[in-house]
C-alpha cells in the first residue's frame, strides 16, 4: 500500500527547519511522499502572507514536498481549532493520506493525546469559564484548569506547536474522514516559535541554529535578511490598515453587526467600534482593541475576518474543493491523489466553473490590491495562474 504523509504549514516562510520537518517525515514513517496543506493569502496570527502562496508552495516542492494544497481562508485565518480541523479534513479528502506529521516542542504522543482529551470534555470548558470570569482570558483560563488536573498538560499547551499539535489531534477524531490517519509527532529543534532573533540556518553547527520563521520576517524588514528566497515583494501586517479603515467605516456607516463576524463576541465588537473609524496604522489600531481579555492574536484574527466576510459558522462547513498550488511531477503522492481525491479539483480559478473556490479568489485579490498598493507591482492574476510544477 502507498504510504502518504500529510503535513499542515504556513510556511511563511519556507526554510531550512521546514524542509528538516519533512526529510524527518519521510524517514520516520517510510513514506513514498508528502502532501501539504499550506495557508493562502492570510495567517492564522491574523496577517497578511509574508510571501506569495505560490512562491511559498513552489520553495516547499523545492524543498521536498510533492504536493502543496491551499487551506481555504475561513480556516487558514480560524482559532487553532478550526485551522487544524479544516486541514484535517482536506487532507482526509485526499483520499490517499495515512500520516499526519506535525512539528512539536515534545515528541511525548501520550502526553500530547492526554491533552487533547482533557481539552475535549465539558468540564474543563465549565472550569475555563470560571477563569475567565476572574479575568483571565481564554488561553490563561485553560491552561488554569489543565494545571489544576495535570501541570505537565498545563506545560504542553504554553507552546503554540504544542497548541497546534493538541488541536491536529482533537481534529483526527472530528473531521470527516481522518479517524483512519495516524498521527507523527516530530520533536522541533532550533529557535522558539516566538523567537524574533535571527540566527543564519545552521549557524550553531546543523539543525540547532535553525531560525523560526518569524525572525526571518523581522530580519527581511529590517534589511538585514537576502536568503534564498525573493523578498522584493514581501508583505508587512500595516499593509492591512488602509484597506480596515475602509472596511470599518464602511460597516460604522451602515450600521452592520459585527457579532455576524467569526471570532467577534458582542464585547470585542463594541471596543473596534469604539476604536473606528480610524486614522493611522494597523498596530495603532490593535493597541486600542487588545484587552487581557482579547489577545492580539484574537483581535489580529476577527479584522481579517472582517475583512474577507467570514461569518460566523463559515469555519464550520466542511471543505469543498482542493486548490492545487505546486507539485512534483511522477510523485506516488500525486498519482494517488489523482486516483482518490473525494473533492473537486482546481489547479486554477479559470477551471472551477462553480465557484467553489471564490472565498480563495476573493482572499488573495485583496492580498494582490495590498501587495499593489505597498511596492507599485502587479502579481500574476490568480484566475489564469497554475500550480508549480517540478519537472522530472
Amino acid at each position: 500500500m502507498t504510504r502518504i504523509a500529510g503535513i499542515i504549514a504556513e510556511y511563511d516562510p519556507f526554510h531550512a527547519g521546514h524542509a528538516y520537518h519533512i526529510a524527518e517525515t519521510k524517514r520516520m514513517t517510510g513514506a513514498d511522499g508528502v502532501i501539504c496543506v499550506m495557508s493562502g493569502p492570510f495567517m492564522q496570527r491574523g496577517e497578511p502572507a509574508f510571501l506569495d502562496k505560490y512562491a511559498r508552495a513552489e520553495a516547499a516542492v523545492r524543498g521536498g514536498a510533492d504536493l502543496v494544497l491551499e487551506l481555504p481562508p475561513r480556516f487558514a485565518a480560524a482559532s487553532a481549532e478550526g485551522f487544524a480541523r479544516g486541514a484535517a479534513g482536506l487532507l482526509a479528502a485526499c483520499g490517499c493520506v495515512t500520516d499526519l506529521s506535525f512539528g512539536a516542542e515534545t515528541d511525548d504522543l501520550e502526553l500530547l493525546r492526554k491533552t487533547a482529551d482533557a481539552l475535549s470534555e465539558d468540564t474543563l470548558a465549565d472550569d475555563a469559564k470560571n477563569f475567565m470570569k476572574e479575568g483571565k482570558s481564554y488561553a490563561a483560563a485553560l491552561s488554569a484548569a489543565l494545571e489544576a488536573r495535570d501541570p505537565a498538560m498545563a506545560a504542553v499547551i504554553a507552546s503554540p506547536n504544542n497548541m497546534l499539535a493538541v488541536e491536529y489531534l482533537k481534529a483526527l477524531k472530528t473531521a470527516d474522514g481522518a479517524a483512519g490517519i495516524r498521527p507523527l509527532a516530530v520533536k522541533r529543534i532550533g529557535a522558539d516559535y516566538h523567537d524574533e532573533t535571527y540566527r543564519p540556518e545552521g549557524a550553531d553547527g546543523g539543525p540547532a541554529g535553525f531560525p523560526s520563521a518569524s525572525s526571518i520576517r523581522k530580519a527581511v524588514l529590517e534589511g538585514r535578511y537576502c536568503g534564498g528566497q525573493d523578498y522584493s515583494l514581501a508583505a508587512d501586517p500595516e499593509m492591512m490598515a488602509a484597506p480596515l479603515a475602509a472596511k470599518l467605516r464602511t460597516l460604522a456607516y451602515t450600521g452592520a453587526d459585527l457579532t455576524a463576524y467569526e471570532d467577534v463576541s458582542a464585547d470585542l465588537a463594541a471596543r473596534i467600534m469604539a476604536a473606528a473609524p480610524f486614522t493611522g496604522s494597523f498596530g495603532e489600531l490593535c493597541d486600542r482593541v487588545v484587552t487581557r481579555t482579547f489577545t492580539l492574536a484574537r483581535v489580529k484574527r476577527a479584522f481579517v475576518h472582517i475583512l474577507l466576510e467570514i461569518r460566523k459558522g463559515d469555519v464550520r462547513k466542511p471543505p469543498a474543493y482542493l486548490k492545487i498550488l505546486g507539485l512534483r511531477e511522477g510523485s506516488p503522492a500525486v498519482r494517488a491523489f489523482a486516483e482518490k481525491a473525494r473533492l473537486p479539483r482546481i489547479t486554477k480559478e479559470a477551471d472551477d466553473g462553480a465557484g467553489l473556490a471564490e472565498d480563495s479568489r476573493f482572499a488573495q485579490d485583496l492580498y494582490h490590491q495590498m501587495v499593489f498598493a505597498a511596492h507599485g507591482k502587479v502579481l500574476p492574476d490568480d484566475y489564469r495562474r497554475s500550480p508549480f510544477i517540478l519537472r522530472r
